[in-house]
């Protein structure tokens, strides 16, 4: 009776343990199996209560580790099962997770750091506890002689259920409170996302190693039992606080990646905030220049006028040096008011701008540019964002042409449905460098710093995305934004 009662206890408490894995996984990783995340969760949660099951009860594996007696008589035996349960782990996690292996390295060695220190924090309250125990009725029993051998065998086993009953509990919801803030740390809004793996991985190991170091060390068995924390006293406190040091350096440190990264987001966004300033300053000098050379022009109408009569009126007098001289006048006239005319119509006087200027500057640098690019104004896409991507994407294909023997760089937008598809290919022969799926390069003129980023960041507003890609001799940037007046219609 006894025995199965601690089977079936054991197996409940490897199940919650395992249960609390897979809570402790869900989320942080992406899942291979898409759709299946009850299977992931079942598999994670009976793959670890199966491998404890089979060290604490399966004959043969106890015969393995522990020699015939099937008990252990070294703490450093236990070492065993603890560290082939984690690889298990491990293993199901590489098939069950798609990429990230150091994540998932750095989440599992946090989970069973957790989990020792816990106990071991615990330990030595728990050790004090049952020897308390047993002391008071071993007195009763043999100095008092205030019970008999069955009823002193009675409340000593029931005082052994309740007391791992009560060590269970505790030990679980202790480790739960900290995987809980882990994860909340862990998965936040400020979340890490670039380079914390490994910096959160060495505490975890850290904690892990310290663990299997008190393994190694606590007991042994030489015809009687000698204990480390019974030699030195002063191990009971310090074993507890050192665990409980190991467990705030875990949570500390995912705290604080936690905060840098959200330093790290505010500064990019400052940043990213600072560069669509200056393409808004950019865009306000633009329209200005265009204003004031509109009224300088008009100012200067009247006696453009009364110049060109007085010089059509000695043409018609017969005087062919005034004649000749009006036509250059009226010529010179037309190209001042061809200066002043955006050709580019676009449907809007912001992208107008933009599109005169890199048509001009074009034709400074002899780079053959074209463009069918229509501002789609019905779609709720706010002009703005458009300039951003435009100047951004305009500015890096241009750069990128310098060192070109026949540049050439083309703009094309496309709508589809509620999609719009903006393109901008450029001739580039030389060789880039990429990161996931953006090209970088210490050279000047090719694609880097926040150019790309703050296109991505105008994408994301529009649930779109931005793709880079090389093909031909050409670099190609495509765009691709979703309307939001329509997006607004489907809500509705």
């Amino acid at each position: 009776m006894k025995e199965q009662f601690y089977f079936w206890m054991d197996f409940a408490e490897y199940l919650m343990f395992g249960a609390a894995l897979s809570y402790f996984l869900k989320d942080a990783l992406a899942e291979r199996f898409i759709g299946k995340s009850r299977m992931t969760f079942g598999v994670l949660c009976f793959q670890y209560a199966a491998v404890r099951m089979a060290f604490s009860h399966s004959v043969f594996l106890k015969q393995i580790l522990y020699g015939k007696e099937m008990f252990i008589v070294n703490s450093r035996q236990s070492i065993g099962p603890v560290v082939f349960s984690m690889a298990v782990t491990l293993l199901a996690g590489l098939i069950l997770y798609d990429g990230k292996k150091m994540r998932l390295l750095s989440l599992v060695t946090a989970f069973y750091a957790l989990h020792e220190l816990i106990r071991f924090a615990l330990y030595p309250l728990a050790v004090g506890s049952i020897n308390w125990i047993a002391n008071r009725y071993n007195r009763l029993f043999w100095e008092e002689a205030a019970i008999d051998a069955i009823k002193y065998q009675q409340l000593m086993e029931r005082a052994e259920i309740i007391w791992n009953i009560l060590i269970f509990l505790v030990t679980f919801f202790a480790f739960f409170f900290c995987i809980r803030k882990y994860r909340q740390y862990f998965l936040g809004e400020n979340c890490h996302k670039v380079y914390g793996e490994a910096i959160l991985f060495v505490p975890a190991l850290l904690g892990f190693v310290f663990t299997m170091m008190l393994r190694s060390i606590l007991f042994y068995y030489d015809k009687e039992i000698y204990s480390l924390i019974e030699s030195y006293l002063e191990l009971n406190l310090l074993i507890p606080v050192l665990a409980l040091l190991c467990i705030a350096s875990i949570l500390l440190s995912v705290k604080m990646l936690g905060e840098v990264e959200k330093e790290h987001e505010k500064r990019r966004e400052a940043e990213l905030y600072q560069s669509r300033m200056e393409e808004l300053e950019a865009h306000v000098r633009d329209m200005e220049n265009v204003n004031i050379q509109i009224r300088g022009m008009k100012h200067d109408m009247k006696h453009y006028i009364a110049d060109v009569n007085a010089l059509f009126a000695q043409a018609f007098s017969g005087d062919m040096a005034a004649k000749e001289e009006a036509r250059r006048y009226v010529d010179s006239m037309q190209e001042s008011l061809e200066k002043l005319d955006l050709k580019h119509q676009t449907k809007n006087p912001v992208t107008d701008v933009i599109m005169g200027r890199y048509f001009r500057l074009a034709m400074q640098r002899n780079i053959v540019f074209s463009s069918d690019f229509i501002y789609p104004y019905h779609m709720g896409i706010d002009v703005f964002d458009i300039s951003v991507i435009l100047n951004n994407g305009l500015d890096n294909a241009f750069e990128a042409c310098e060192a070109e023997v026949a540049p050439r760089i083309s703009l094309s937008a496309r709508q589809k449905g509620n999609m719009f598809l903006l393109t901008i290919e450029n001739t580039f022969t030389g060789t880039l460098a990429w990161e996931k799926e953006f090209p970088i390069s210490n050279k000047p003129g090719l694609l880097h710093g926040f150019g790309l980023k703050n296109i991505k960041g105008c994408a994301d507003k529009y649930y779109g995305s931005v793709k880079a890609c090389e093909k031909e001799e050409k670099f190609c940037l495509i765009v691709m934004l979703q309307g939001k007046r329509d997006l607004m219609t489907e809500k509705q």
